[in-house]
């Protein structure tokens, strides 16, 4: 009979789970990673995988999670670096920095390709709505911020929504995409903030 995992034994091998999941996320995605190659890297069997996940999905939505937290924290810097300046200049500071992040983490295939496969794994509400969380602690991030807009709310989500979207594709645009982006942002800013 197999011991049980000891606590620190089990923080270890989650914390490799999630690195393996990570890694491969972006360098193969989900569909083209095995359970089989995540347990080898984690040093474990597939069946004690189920001690530590319920599916490969949900390790894959967590290490999502994971990257949304990182995508904030580095937009909320550039909130907090633009401190002083206008709400505009704040505002299209906080937004390209996330997007910006979101390309420095090299996420923008898994976002396209793999987050919709994961929409049926998200429990609860609104699985579409999860694949654009980004987009939306983004807006939510400017509302606690107190940036002001000009527009609804709904409107405002949506303007963040597409230019989402477009970091998915990101690559088609080549080293035009940030330029283009930027100019997006920076005019969105000066007619929907106030």
């Amino acid at each position: 009979m197999a011991l049980p995992f000891t606590a620190a034994q089990r923080d270890a091998i989650r914390s490799r789970l999630f690195a393996s999941a990570q890694r491969h996320a972006i360098a193969d995605g989900l569909q083209k990673t095995s359970l089989d190659t995540l347990t080898s890297e984690a040093g474990i069997s597939k069946s004690s995988f189920y001690k530590f996940f319920e599916s490969k999905e949900l390790l894959f939505l967590e290490v999502a999670a994971g990257w949304e937290t990182d995508i904030l924290s580095a937009a909320a810097q550039a909130l907090a670096v633009s401190a002083g300046r206008s709400d505009k200049e704040r505002a299209a500071a906080f937004v390209f920095a996330a997007f910006e992040r979101i390309h420095m983490l090299g996420i923008a295939r898994f976002m396209r390709e793999d987050m919709p496969l994961l929409a049926p794994f998200i429990p609860g509400a609104n699985a579409r709505a999860h694949c654009l969380t980004s987009a939306g602690s983004i807006f939510d991030a400017l509302r606690r911020a107190r940036i002001r807009f000009t527009e609804p709310d709904d409107v405002v989500l949506s303007v963040i929504q597409l230019m989402y979207l477009s970091t998915m594709h990101m690559g088609e645009l080549g080293d035009r995409f940030f330029p283009a982006l930027q100019t997006l942002v920076v005019s969105a800013c000066d007619r929907l903030v106030a």
